[in-house]
């Protein structure tokens, strides 16, 4: 009987909620069952009107993973042999673009999709659990794209800070993003580099654009709201200015404002954990918060109390009941009764600060494509379980050249980290000895989330952080907005397949027109990294910013963005696709 374990499958648009003729959008299955080691599904789009007809058209994402097929006209993507994850514990995902249909007037398209969780025993049996679900999507106004509501819950300018706000237009049609300007009461601010409480950005197919609020004047403080068509990515970068001492700077993901709850991973051992809660509802609410140590227990609860439209920011031990958090490490999660809310985390250890991510991850197979220690150099990574039971999580340790790397705090190439239910684990490699460098393959159980941090010790200068979120490793393509105009863009490419790659780099300016190409070879199971603009072909980049694009025929990849700006530097996020 379908649906009768303990598990679920389901399928979601990423990066849009509705529909535009001719505009490809992906969708992502996810497939879980604590009890499964070997994955299967199939989706199919049909329209909302007759089951009995395709809808669009299905396109193949990952060659490696999924396949396309088609029955008595109906079209459908499944998975590979590849693509069953074999041996994979919790839960396996996929993803396929769709093209739409090219007249809105075929109203909702529902896609149909089945998983099939096995026990990997080799044979059908009650071990093995079907499952099914439905998405109904509906299109959006004629060829106009809709949008989504984000935030970035903390805006900076004036009194040594500054924040940047960068989009890409990934669709081939000229779009606007909107923002608004919010101060912590709820009321429109003003930003004089806008000029006025909103700013509109034109930006044309597969163009950047920027938004700039200046350190001019003293500190104001408030949050942003913005509206993005589908297609459109994005991303903050907070500066700090402060005489007599290097910048620093830190990457700031936009979130999303429908959510009831919001996570993020803590450490108050040798640091500070502050969060800026945005309210997007026209009515005040009260967050409810719950700090949980490394262990899953409960340190304690509290409340924030945020205005309508407005924003609160508060260091989190510093709330009622939460002093428990001063030498300790673990999990905050943080809830409203209804709306939506938003949550960014910040740490601040010495004159260091770095932005603390509040996503999960979603799949099971990730990688850090850049792990460095010694020289200098540390790398942190940290990892949260957020399920109800026991669970271990190993991280594979990787050169350059591909073969396992030993890391002397590891004890070995490969490190494996017990998490208690609710829990929270940390390894580090510490900066100790000569630089060594290359880069982390981790499978993450169902449920549990993990982000990296680097730190760049140099004597004589404040320390740097960054923060870096864990990349998937079986989608083809990969984009990052990139800014090489007081700045150089550095990436790290890793190869989590048996075969050497290929990747293929296109570049293209703020208005979407090619800069150039180039390739960067990366050995199976290695990884390369490279200042973009040294590539060959790609000089052009000196004094612009733009998008970038890698690719591999068919294979995944994975990849991160590094911008260095004289002593700062911070990640940049990557979008899969």
């Amino acid at each position: 009987m379908a649906n009768s374990g303990t598990g679920s499958v389901k399928v979601e648009l990423v990066d849009a909620s509705h529909w535009t003729p001719g505009q490809q959008l992906r969708l992502r299955i996810t497939l879980a069952d604590p009890t499964a080691r070997r994955w299967g599904f199939e989706i199919s789009p049909r329209l909302a009107s007759d089951a009995n007809q395709s809808a669009g058209t299905l396109v193949v994402a990952d060659s490696t993973n999924t396949r396309k097929v088609s029955s008595a006209g109906i079209q459908f993507i499944t998975h590979t042999s590849t693509g069953t994850y074999q041996g994979t514990s919790n839960s396996g995902t996929w993803d396929v673009l769709w093209t739409p249909p090219a007249d809105v007037n075929v109203g909702n398209v529902t896609f149909y999709v089945a998983g099939n969780a096995a026990n990997n025993n080799g044979r059908e049996d009650p071990g093995d659990h079907i499952y099914n679900s439905s998405l109904t999507v509906s299109p959006g106004s004629g060829s106009t794209p809709t949008t989504t509501t984000y935030a970035l819950p903390q805006l900076a300018f004036g009194g040594g800070w500054y924040t940047a706000l960068y989009f890409n237009n990934t669709t081939g049609s000229a779009v606007s993003v909107k923002a608004s300007f919010f101060g912590q009461d709820g009321s429109p601010l003003t930003v004089p580099d806008a000029g006025g409480t909103t700013k509109t950005l034109d930006i044309g197919p597969s163009g950047t654009a920027i938004f700039e609020a200046t350190n001019t004047g003293a500190l104001t403080q408030g949050w942003v709201k913005v509206e993005l068509p589908d297609g459109v990515t994005g991303y903050a970068i907070f500066r700090q200015s402060i005489q007599g001492r290097a910048d620093q700077e830190a990457v700031v993901p936009l979130t999303g404002t429908s959510l009831s709850d919001s996570t993020l991973i803590w450490d108050d051992t040798a640091f500070a954990t502050a969060v800026a809660v945005a309210n997007p509802n026209a009515s005040a609410v009260t967050v409810n918060v719950t700090v949980l140590d490394s262990g899953g227990n409960s340190i304690g609860t509290s409340t924030i109390d945020v205005p309508a439209n407005g924003k609160t920011a508060t260091l989190l031990r510093s709330l009622p009941g939460l002093a428990g958090m001063a030498g300790n490490r673990g999990l905050a999660k943080f809830s409203i009764a209804t709306g939506g809310l938003s949550v960014l985390g910040l740490r601040f250890g010495g004159e260091a600060f770095t932005s603390i991510p509040t996503a999960a991850p979603v799949g099971t197979s990730f990688a850090l494509p850049q792990l460095a220690f010694g020289g200098g150099w540390y790398t942190a990574l940290y990892f949260s379980n957020t399920t109800g039971s026991p669970v271990s999580v190993t991280a594979n340790f990787l050169g350059e050249d591909g073969n396992p790397l030993p890391v002397a705090d590891a004890g070995g190439t490969s490190k494996t980290l017990n998490l208690s239910a609710n829990g929270t684990a940390l390894f580090e490699a510490t900066n100790t000895g000569a630089l060594t460098q290359g880069w982390v393959k981790v499978d993450l159980p169902s449920g549990v989330i993990g982000y990296a941090i680097f730190r760049q010790s140099i004597q004589g200068r404040a320390d740097q952080e960054a923060v870096v979120p864990l990349t998937g490793t079986t989608l083809p393509t990969s984009t990052l907005i990139w800014d090489d105009t007081a700045f150089a863009t550095a990436v790290g490419v890793a190869n989590p397949t048996a075969s050497a790659a290929l990747v293929n780099v296109l570049v293209l300016d703020a208005g979407g027109n090619q800069i150039g190409t180039s390739t960067i070879a990366v050995p199976a199971n290695g990884k390369t990294a490279a200042l973009l603009r040294s590539l060959p072909g790609l000089s052009g980049m000196v004094g612009n910013r733009g998008v970038a694009k890698f690719s591999v025929p068919a294979a995944g990849l994975s990849v991160l963005g590094l911008r260095f700006g004289g002593e700062a530097f911070t990640s940049i996020p990557t979008v899969q696709q």
